[in-house]
This record gives structure tokens, sequence and C-alpha cells, in this order.
């Protein structure tokens, strides 16, 4: 969504469009009807894929100790993946 409210297209958006003229959209596609904030309905198309049914993730409450470690490893090395990353978090206890 971009900062005037409206969405942009993606690819997978474009080829849903392209099938627009027959009844059936193809398989990774969904259409949703969304109201705007004038109260105007509008449809528009999303990939499956996207789950939008999906309950979100709670966001992680870290302690003082655990963001001072956190940033400590970030200053030593931004992309920390693999094993070092499982065992810094069984080490914070994440």
């Amino acid at each position: 969504k971009d900062q005037q409210g409206t969405f942009s297209a993606s690819a997978a958006t474009e080829d849903c469009n392209k099938s627009k003229s027959s009844s059936a959209d193809p398989d990774y596609c969904r259409r949703i009807l969304v109201r705007d904030a004038k109260g105007s309905i509008r449809e528009i198309i999303l990939p499956k894929g996207l789950d939008l049914d999906r309950p979100k993730r709670t966001r992680t409450s870290f302690t003082a100790e655990q963001l001072y470690r956190l940033e400590m490893e970030f200053q030593r090395c931004q992309y920390v993946v693999g094993r070092e990353r499982t065992e810094l978090a069984r080490q914070l206890n994440l």
C-alpha cells in the first residue's frame, strides 16, 4: 500500500487482470472487496499465497540483558545465521 492509500499492482495482480475477461481467476489469484476511507467499495486482486486469515504472531518482548546481548552481537556481525543464531537463541532463552 502506498502513501495515498492505493494498492500498487504486482506481477501476479497483472496476470490476474489479464484473465479478467474469463469467468475464473487463475489458481494463484484472490479477489476481495475493500472499503476505502471515502466509503467507496473497491475490488482488489491479491495472490492467494498471501494468507490474510492467519493471525499475526505476537511481538517478542526482550529483557534488558537480552537487548544488550543482541545489540552487541549485531555490532559484531549484522547477519547471524545458522548454528550461531541457534546458539545465541539458546543462550538468551529465546
